[in-house]
């Protein structure tokens, strides 16, 4: 394997680092910063999501207007 002396066994009985440090230096724990993490992923979508829905009800309207403009053009050239 890479990294390991032959015949070198896992330390199984070092601590593992439970804590993550911040971009300013912080120490928080690793579950709190991912959750944190998540918790910005989630506000991210939900907004975008947001502006997308937005947008795609404004096409809505676009084409319905589009719609009933092609449906008058056309009765008006059946008369």
């Amino acid at each position: 394997m890479l990294g390991r002396k032959k015949g070198s066994t896992p330390r199984s009985s070092e601590p593992v680092s439970t804590t993550v440090a911040t971009d300013n230096g912080q120490e928080v724990a690793a579950s709190h910063f991912i959750s944190q993490q998540a918790s910005q992923l989630d506000e991210a979508a939900r907004k975008r999501l947001q502006r997308m829905n937005e947008r795609l009800k404004l096409l809505e309207m676009q084409m319905e207007t589009l719609e009933a403009g092609v449906a008058k053009a056309s009765s008006d050239s059946y008369e």
